[in-house]
């Protein structure tokens, strides 16, 4: 009997032991398969890293990449190639020697048909020259940096466009009704949020350039009775000089200075994220390469058709204004289009 009791005092450390390790082992399995927890992703950061090491084409001198009638006219024979992204039944009825036509949403794919960097200049032409300068802007963004932008469109060479397009809504509705005080920019905030699920900064650029020519730019525009009456429901940016926005401007719009105030070490933060965001400029055009950035970066964008052209073009024509960029019939080339 003591013997028998010995024994088992005996195992009982030994028992413990086997416990105890087998305890420690499955500790250290539950450490092992505890749950990781993943760095959330910011997409905007990455974006918008992506389009600095791009060049940050908006914010730069090289914006907005426009070439006039004329310029068009003497390089047609000298590393030119012109992209017409207007209808087709309109493209056949008169278009620029050598044009292509080709639709602005399906633009990124025929580009990897040829050999962009084999051409000085690759022209978009469009009725207006506003639908252009929102593709072109993606298109340069995207990284092709010789992609330009025929200015005023086909308008500037085709009187039967002008009459259509420009002509027809130039206009001085507002001109005396404009304001002259200053108005101050928002408080900075937050950025925008983008959830594309991608994981670096040129696959997120890739994506949402390639998701915006689909949409087009047609749902980016805004005319100028609609912001005008409005006013209060939208954040008007002024894309002027402050010299020109002193001499008289939308009411309620805010000045930014052209070609560097939209990036992160300026002035980008203080553009709301929860309200719909107007840009006017002087044609329209300037305004289309703003607004193709700024929605690319997730907000919610507008480009004011035709600028201030489309209410106040006397003083954009009256040169001792010092505002110039104005429409009229002297603006249109003689040239002999191909049908």
């Amino acid at each position: 009997m003591k013997k028998n009791t010995l024994h088992l005092l005996l195992l009982i450390p030994i028992f413990s032991i086997l416990f105890s390790c087998g305890g420690g082992a499955n500790e250290t399995a539950d450490t092992k398969d505890t749950v990781k927890v993943e760095t959330k992703i910011n997409e905007f950061e990455l974006l918008i890293a992506q389009i600095e090491k791009n060049g940050d084409f908006i914010n730069s001198k090289k914006v907005p990449t426009m070439i006039t009638a004329t310029k068009v006219k003497s390089m047609l024979d000298s590393g030119l190639y012109v992209i017409d992204i207007r209808k087709k039944e309109d493209y056949e009825s008169g278009h620029i020697k050598g044009a292509v036509n080709v639709k602005s949403s399906e633009i990124l794919e025929y580009l990897k048909t040829i050999t962009p960097s084999d051409y000085k200049k690759i022209v978009l032409a469009c009725y207006s020259g506003q639908t252009a300068s929102y593709t072109a802007s993606l298109l340069q963004i995207y990284g092709y940096s010789n992609v330009y932008v025929l200015k005023w469109g086909m308008s500037s060479l085709d009187k039967k466009m002008a009459d259509k397009k420009w002509l027809k809504n130039k206009s001085d509705k507002f001109a005396d009704k404009l304001e002259t005080t200053a108005n101050p920019k928002g408080e900075k905030g937050e950025y925008p949020t983008i959830s594309t699920g991608l994981k670096t900064g040129k696959e997120i650029l890739e994506s949402r350039i390639e998701q915006l020519l689909k949409d087009g730019f047609k749902p980016k525009k805004i005319k100028s009775d609609e912001v005008f009456n409005n006013k209060d429901k939208y954040y008007i940016v002024n894309y002027w000089p402050a010299k020109l926005y002193n001499i008289g401007h939308l009411p309620s719009a805010i000045q930014y200075n052209p070609k560097k105030s939209l990036g992160r070490s300026t002035e980008l933060s203080t553009l709301p994220k929860d309200k719909t965001i107007v840009v006017y400029c002087f044609t329209g055009q300037h305004s289309a390469f703003v607004t193709a950035y700024l929605t690319l970066l997730g907000y919610d964008v507008r480009s004011l058709v035709y600028g201030a052209n489309g209410f106040m073009n006397s003083m954009m024509i009256d040169e001792e204004k010092g505002i110039g960029h104005g429409f009229s019939k002297k603006k249109i080339e003689k040239c002999d289009l191909v049908k």
